[in-house]
């Protein structure tokens, strides 16, 4: 093998390995949105559940507000009325 093919063959083994570093670092950055939408996504449910749920302490309960329900009025209290 000649020399100018021994730097050629250099050449394309150095140029291939950037290419897929440059791959690799585009990858674990995509991964890395990935992870960080799934973890917001996952934080926003857990907070919302625990308004209504017991998270084992790490927030308090809500408060349920429940409508009364009038008595049913009997005709001849309608008709007075």
């Amino acid at each position: 093998m000649t020399l100018a093919e021994q730097w050629n063959r250099l050449a394309t083994v150095i140029k291939t390995a950037v290419s897929r570093a440059d791959e690799a670092t585009r990858c674990q950055a995509a991964a890395a949105m990935q992870l960080d939408l799934a973890q917001y996504g996952l934080t926003t449910l857990v907070d919302e559940l625990s308004a209504v749920m017991d998270m084992q302490g790490r927030r308090r309960r809500a408060t349920v507000h429940v409508l009364e329900v009038a008595p049913p009025r009997v005709l001849g209290d309608a008709i007075a009325a």
